[in-house]
């Protein structure tokens, strides 16, 4: 409902301003981007037990065991549960129509290279320890995610002076692609979990997607020239995206498919508009 009020409010405002001179306008964004935390599980190493897998094959737990563990041995304990994404930088262009003084249709091209940090524990086997206590070495898990956010906007800008305040509705479609995925162990690295010439990305490795989603805007414009506008606005948005198997992988292998949950991420964006 309050959705549809919007869109009637927007919609009333162009046809009464539609004598108004109309004109297109550009932009720069930059800002932040805080990404929906769970999907960040796809570079833990959970994902088809690819880091539990590398500690079992005999050639790399030799290695571990010789060269990072003083000759002592270990087994997979835990992923762990404090993975999460880093607030992101982003940048991007703008491009729009202005059909009045308070209604605008833009879009944005958004940019985002996102970095993921997550750890996982080993419990190491020493015959010579002498306590009860069990010994544990914890290592740590990296990653890099490229994005982009293509954003469809229907803003209404208020009436004043100087500061004006921003309102709006968004349409998106969303790209991500694994850059790198690394796990270490006492500062060595083990082994970068994605690769981009594994023949089986795409097919049986999910590496990449697309998605769409939906949003609002809200915020504030303030001039900073006689022809440029500031706009700090606050745009967060619902969308889902398939960080593990695609339904017809899913489906290939004779399982049930779990339509992912809608995501609520965040962008905080600042706009320089001419």
């Amino acid at each position: 409902m309050k959705l549809k009020l919007l869109l009637f409010l927007l919609l009333t405002t162009f046809l009464t301003h539609s004598q108004e001179e109309n004109k297109l306008i550009f932009g720069v964004n930059t800002g932040v981007k805080f990404a929906y935390r769970q999907n960040a599980i796809r570079y833990t190493g959970f994902y088809k037990n690819q880091l539990e897998n590398y500690f079992q094959n005999p050639t790399n737990y030799q290695y571990v065991r010789t060269q990072l563990l003083n000759n002592r041995d270990f087994s997979f304990l835990e992923y762990s549960e404090l993975y999460r994404y880093q607030p992101a930088f982003m940048f991007g262009l703008m491009v729009g129509y202005q059909t009045s003084p308070n209604l605008s249709f833009d879009m944005d091209l958004n940019f985002f290279n996102l970095s993921i940090v997550s750890a996982y524990t080993l419990e190491v086997i020493d015959p010579g320890n002498q306590t009860s206590q069990e010994i544990y070495q914890t290592g740590f898990i990296t990653g890099k995610e490229t994005r982009f956010n293509g954003r469809i906007n229907m803003n209404y800008t208020t009436d004043g002076d100087k500061l004006k305040y921003v309102f709006g509705l968004s349409g998106l479609f969303n790209a991500w692609r694994m850059d790198e995925n690394i796990a270490e162990l006492n500062g060595t690295s083990l082994i970068n979990l994605y690769s981009q010439h594994n023949p089986s990305n795409g097919f049986t490795l999910q590496v990449n997607g697309t998605n769409f989603g939906y949003g609002i805007n809200v915020g504030i414009q303030y001039p900073i020239s006689e022809k440029i506008n500031m706009q700090i606005l606050y745009q967060p948005y619902f969308n889902r995206a398939e960080y593990f198997n695609t339904k017809t992988e899913i489906e290939n292998m004779g399982d049930a498919y779990v339509k992912p949950n809608l995501q609520l991420e965040h962008d905080l964006t600042a706009r320089f508009i001419w």
